[in-house]
């Protein structure tokens, strides 16, 4: 996290797809390399026991185990911003992600809470302030 911006005020003032990659890297996650048609997901946190696997040429290919990071650089992240990223996930075959913000409206809390009553889909909230303070690990398990 060194040389990365420490406070939320540093943190509105940078531009979105700075802030997005921010989100993602402090996290412990790769950023997507494209940030435009991402398709709601803006990075992945892959768990330490999902090595890179050899794929047969120079490259390594990444284990399918993974959790999508969705970021958005809001004071309140409201309902349709929590649905958008449940699809997302729906259409990545995930049931466990993250979504991280300024904040949260109590509608997304509670569309949160639905989802996984409803569809065993799991979106942890994670705030800036949660990051930067380093309290992320007991929200991560």
């Amino acid at each position: 996290m060194r040389d990365l911006p420490w406070t939320e005020e540093k943190l509105r003032a940078i531009p979105p797809f700075e802030f997005e990659n921010w989100a993602v890297i402090a996290l412990g996650g790769i950023p997507n390399k494209t940030q435009v048609g991402d398709k709601g997901i803006d990075g992945r946190i892959f768990p330490v026991g999902a090595p890179p696997r050899e794929a047969g040429s120079d490259e390594l290919q990444l284990q399918d185990r993974w959790y999508p990071i969705q970021v958005k650089q809001k004071d309140k992240v409201g309902r349709p911003d929590i649905d958008a990223f449940e699809t997302a996930m729906r259409r990545a075959k995930r049931a466990e992600g993250f979504f991280v913000a300024f904040d949260y409206s109590e509608d997304a809390l509670r569309e949160i809470d639905r989802h996984f009553r409803e569809d065993h889909v799991v979106i942890r909230p994670l705030t800036v302030r949660d990051i930067l303070d380093e309290h992320i690990a007991r929200k991560l398990v």
